[in-house]
């Protein structure tokens, strides 16, 4: 056959399978109207397990893993048309959030006046008081306890990465993420008076700075210290009066503690930026938000995640991001945090929102937020 009847027979059978997937989806709505008045669950893994094996067990090789995975999606087409019917149907199922958002007086960051945090602290909250605390989970805390209505804490930089960290926290405690800011970064490496570049020997700043400007400190020949937060780095050096120490911060943190800046720009990625993100006590959400963040925990079963994953496509939401961590009870089992893109007023992500709540050991909300930059 030449390639072209090729193609009219591979056309004839798709357009069968066309024919068969909408009589499978006709029964489908018929299973959900039933489980609607039943209460009957969507999901069944042993029920879907037992159909693949029954059409696959004559199989081997190559073939049966295909047709598996072939299986595995119309099922997974399937669940999502019957979340959203039993939606239309009148499940119970609601998200809750507050529109109005509240009155923030005060909005704590870690760190010292100068670092970079107090910058989008400032730049998110103008209006409020920024107020130090020493650690990341002391800023949970402050909120927590209402000292602060607010905290904004570095989520991800595009050179080093997650801050793991506040991820664990974000966890840990009950607070949302509400704004994000994306704030452009540029170190420099400050001394005390009258140092000179080459009598360097110590550079102190945040982990995650030194990793920003790792290849400046290979050329240079210097030992990296790590300080809790960048502008901590330079308060401490200038304390010292050590002129063979220096730090990488801001030049504002330079400047508020009185060093010179011997040179700006260290860091090797010019398009160097931290997320930043705003926490409080709420889940707010607004028209404009187009980002919602979660985590969760993924079945114990083969290819769930990729499995999870795809349930995301299936409702045309796209991940903006995927971080994976401990999560700290059991070895070798993982907590996944997702960014994707959507807004919980959308009857779409209430409806992902209602299959990931039915399939999943652990799913939360953990923030919902505009992406987008002024």
């Amino acid at each position: 056959m030449t390639l072209n009847e090729l193609r009219v027979k591979i056309d004839e059978i798709d357009l069968r399978i066309k024919e068969q997937f909408l009589q499978r989806m006709k029964v489908a709505e018929e299973v959900a109207v039933s489980k609607s008045k039943t209460g009957d669950k969507i999901l069944k893994p042993e029920r879907e397990e037992e159909v693949i094996q029954q059409l696959t067990g004559d199989m081997d090789g190559e073939w049966k893993l295909s047709y598996t995975s072939f299986l595995k999606k119309i099922m997974e087409v399937s669940r999502t048309f019957q979340y959203r019917k039993m939606l239309d149907l009148g499940a119970d199922f609601q998200i809750g959030f507050q529109e109005e958002e509240p009155v923030i007086k005060q909005a704590c960051y870690q760190g010292l006046q100068g670092s970079y945090s107090e910058l989008a602290t400032g730049t998110i909250f103008p209006e409020a008081e920024s107020v130090p605390v020493g650690t990341f989970e002391a800023v949970f805390l402050h909120i927590r306890s209402g000292e602060a209505q607010a905290g904004v804490l570095p989520l991800e930089n595009t050179t080093a990465g997650g801050v793991y960290e506040v991820y664990d926290l974000l966890q840990k405690y009950e607070l949302y993420i509400n704004y994000c800011k994306i704030v452009k970064i540029d170190h420099c490496l400050a001394a005390v008076r009258g140092a000179r570049l080459e009598e360097i020997r110590e550079v102190y700043s945040h982990p995650q700075a030194l990793v920003q400007c790792a290849e400046f400190l290979k050329q240079q020949g210097l030992a990296a210290k790590t300080s809790s937060n960048t502008a901590v780095g330079a308060k401490d050096v200038a304390d010292a009066k050590d002129q063979r120490k220096g730090a990488i911060c801001s030049k504002e943190a330079a400047e508020r503690y009185d060093l010179n800046i011997l040179l700006e720009g260290i860091n090797h990625n010019r398009e160097n930026a931290t997320k930043f993100v705003a926490v409080s006590r709420q889940l707010i959400v607004k028209e404009n938000h187009d980002r919602i963040a979660i985590v969760f925990a993924c079945p114990h079963r083969s290819g769930s995640l990729a499995g999870v994953l795809g349930i995301f496509g299936d409702y045309g939401v796209n991940l903006t991001e995927i971080h994976s961590r401990p999560d700290g009870k059991n070895s070798w089992e993982y907590l996944f945090y997702v960014d994707f893109t959507g807004n919980l007023k959308d009857e779409r992500i209430r409806a992902l929102f209602y299959q990931l709540t039915e399939e999943l050991p652990f799913v939360k909300i953990i923030g919902s937020y505009q992406s987008k930059q002024d």
